[in-house]
């Protein structure tokens, strides 16, 4: 139950839980501790001998007012200093109608649980009996709003350290802006800015991760800060476009990913980072139909200066919009723009450490045909 998000301890031969929700008697939520004693057989929890515990707060209700029917009463009883229970609860299973002990400690947690919490559940979907994931989140001195135990489980707690303090912008949230995001609104990054003045329309559900529920319509920055506020509490949605009257605004990032389609803002943006020393990675992606389906490339560049005057006015960082608008005719689909996104990701990661970096190329290039991953630059 710990790992599930429960607050739990062991006091005086006490199973607590703490801040369990539920209702009082005006239907407002609420939140208490549960007791209960354990037996114990040969220091393994056994099978409850009663059917009774304890709880600190109010008498639990369901949505129509009623108190719940746990059984018990009014009483006072001290789990430790400062802990103490002011109602007993005797709640009793039926088989075949008859009551019957519990089977398991499991099933009389499992079973109370089910009872005080759901009325609150139903009543306030937000509510939750998971408070351990937020005491243990807070520990760690994190934006991440869960514990981070990926990291803690396969030991790579140092190497995920190395991003705490940094703050990060994305422009442009269309596709590959947004699949960024979902990667990276999982790490220690202190700021995560978002930047795009573009509202969702409907063919933007198909670019980006998962489903918003009613997202079409708002800002871009809006609904993505709002969704993924639910891993990071460092997300700042900015709904405007980086231009020359704004672009100071980045002065303060450590880490920039340029995911845009215009090629004169792409210059503007990426001339002005690279001189300000300011790293980043530029995204692109143009697919086309072939005489089978489709075909096309996907890229990054960067991270500095000496890649933005390589990369200039080449292919790799493209300046200039096609004719025609052209550009609309290419389409941008969901796991390439995820792809995309996925190398931004690690270059990412490489200039802070967080991955090993053996080439000192300033652009890669996937090709969808041939499955061809090329590097171009430094020293290839």
């Amino acid at each position: 139950m710990e790992e599930q998000g429960y607050h739990l301890d062991f006091v005086n031969a006490y199973f607590v839980i703490y801040g369990l929700p539920y209702l009082n008697s005006a239907g407002e939520l609420e939140y208490g501790d549960w007791a209960s004693p354990v037996d114990l057989n040969n220091w393994v929890i056994d099978a409850p001998s009663d059917h009774q515990a304890w709880f600190k707060g109010c008498r639990p209700h369901d949505q129509s007012g009623r108190a719940l029917r746990l059984g018990g009463g009014a009483a006072t009883v001290q789990v430790a200093d400062g802990f103490v229970c002011n109602h007993s609860f005797s709640f009793k299973l039926l088989d075949s109608g008859a009551m019957r002990p519990y089977r398991s400690f499991e099933e009389k947690v499992r079973t109370y649980l089910d009872v005080i919490v759901a009325p609150a559940m139903a009543a306030f979907p937000d509510a939750s009996p998971l408070r351990g994931i937020e005491i243990k989140a807070a520990a760690q001195n994190s934006p991440l709003r869960i514990p981070d135990s990926m990291s803690s489980r396969y030991h790579l707690n140092d190497v995920a350290s190395r991003l705490r303090g940094i703050k990060v912008a994305i422009i442009g949230l269309g596709g590959t802006g947004a699949y960024i995001l979902d990667f990276i609104a999982r790490t220690h990054l202190e700021k995560i800015a978002l930047f795009d003045d573009d509202k969702v329309h409907i063919h933007t559900l198909f670019r980006i991760p998962g489903f918003i529920h009613r997202a079409v319509g708002m800002k871009k920055v809006d609904a993505l800060a709002q969704h993924y506020a639910n891993w990071h509490c460092g997300i700042v949605p900015i709904p405007e476009r980086i231009n020359s009257e704004n672009i100071e605004s980045l002065r303060e990032f450590d880490f920039v990913f340029v995911s845009i389609d215009d090629g004169p803002s792409r210059l503007a943006i990426v001339d002005w980072l690279s001189a300000n020393a300011i790293p980043f990675v530029d995204c692109g992606m143009g697919l086309n139909r072939s005489l089978i389906g489709l075909n096309g490339v996907v890229r990054i560049t960067g991270a500095d200066r000496a890649a933005f005057e390589q990369s200039v006015n080449t292919p790799y960082l493209p300046t200039t919009n096609p004719e025609n608008g052209e550009y609309r005719k290419q389409a941008q689909v969901a796991e390439l723009n995820a792809l995309n996104a996925i190398f931004a990701v690690i270059r990412f990661k490489q200039h802070f450490e967080f991955y090993d970096r053996l080439s000192d190329a300033f652009a890669y290039t996937f090709e969808t045909a041939s499955f061809d991953l090329d590097r171009y630059g430094g020293s290839e």
